[in-house]
């Protein structure tokens, strides 16, 4: 290794993994005090992002184009979350009933931040040009592909949810009418309607999304891929990425069951990085990863009639495990896909 990859490296793990262990130390002084912890997780997830650009802007070829202005836009709205994540803690807070559920008031105008750094971040990469986008990973490659895989994934997670809700009932008596309500949802069109309008919101919060995969399948992935193999270096991935949602398995996701949530957690993250990172290897397409991953987050309240406060303290027993990993095979199994022979990945950071 280079010294200027050293340096890239270790600015990704400082930030990735760095800044997530300091906010959940802050994260923990919140639970203790009963706060809300609502706005630590969009935070969290543009982290990784923040880590690769922080290394393009210090360490970075210097004869090479990069889109500064989109890049100083993500680390300005991320320092901005931060701080409402702070607030959070700090400020007297009001609950808002909303059509998605209940939010506080800090929760709801850090949503108005991420929205507002993702629309301009958005537009900046857009007009920036094409030899910046290349250069930093941000080409829009293989578009019909890339919409195929989109469409694949969107058919993968409706099986996932058919698999959780049949099997679902065999491990839990409350989970019997899951299935039927599914069911509904899916021979009802107003649900796909609702799922095609919630794309329009892409551009609005892509920011969290894109914050994870450019760190992730972009920059990490063919780190570890070149020196395990593609094959393993995928499975390695999915475990480093389940990992880093320690603190959030514990003390927002759930705060009775973290053991077996932060199992859970790898699980689905092992499963979701092979298949996103067999479209990456694909496709070379991170715009179509994190749409994916932003389906991924809010197509459950889309297709089973979920509410967003269903994700927070929730309380998951082992007796689940199986099943949910049972759901993630069709995904898993990706991993026996001939790309996955190959023996070295493109490098890409």
């Amino acid at each position: 290794m280079d010294n200027t990859f050293k340096k890239r490296l270790t600015t990704f793990i400082a930030v990735a993994y760095g800044v997530t262990f300091f906010m959940y130390l802050i994260m923990f002084f919140g639970l203790r005090a009963g706060k809300d912890l609502s706005v630590f997780p969009n935070a969290q997830m543009m982290f990784p992002a923040c880590g690769v650009i922080l290394g393009f802007l210090l360490f970075g070829d210097k004869e090479k184009k990069i889109p500064k202005a989109g890049f100083i836009v993500v680390l300005i709205t991320a320092l901005a979350m931060i701080g409402m994540s702070i607030a959070s803690l700090i400020v007297p807070v009001t609950t808002i009933e909303t059509q998605a559920g209940s939010v506080t008031n800090i929760d709801l105008y850090s949503q108005y931040v991420l929205m507002a750094g993702s629309l301009i971040a958005y537009i900046l990469f857009w007009a920036c040009g094409k030899e910046k986008r290349k250069n930093v990973g941000l080409s829009r490659n293989k578009i019909g592909m890339s919409a195929l895989l989109v469409f694949l994934f969107v058919v993968l997670f409706i099986v996932r949810l058919l698999i959780s809700a049949y099997l679902g009932k065999f491990v839990s008596p409350d989970a019997a009418g899951n299935l039927q309500e599914l069911i509904g949802a899916l021979t009802n069109p107003q649900t796909y309607i609702n799922a095609l309008s919630i794309l329009l919101l892409f551009p609005l919060s892509f920011l969290a999304f894109w914050g994870e995969e450019y760190g992730w399948r972009y920059y990490l992935q063919p780190i570890i891929q070149n020196k395990f193999g593609l094959r393993l270096g995928v499975l390695i991935l999915g475990v480093v990425w389940g990992l880093w949602h320690f603190g959030l398995d514990f003390m927002f996701y759930t705060t009775t069951s973290g053991p077996v949530y932060l199992l859970m957690q790898v699980i689905t993250c092992i499963g979701l990085g092979i298949f996103f990172g067999y479209v990456f290897m694909k496709t070379k397409n991170i715009w179509a990863i994190a749409l994916m991953h932003f389906i991924n987050n809010n197509y459950i309240v889309v297709f089973s009639g979920g509410n967003a406060d269903a994700i927070k303290d929730q309380t998951v027993t082992l007796s689940q495990v199986p099943v949910h990993l049972i759901s993630f095979l069709v995904l898993i199994v990706f991993i026996l896909a001939p790309i996955y022979n190959q023996k070295k990945n493109e490098e890409n950071a």
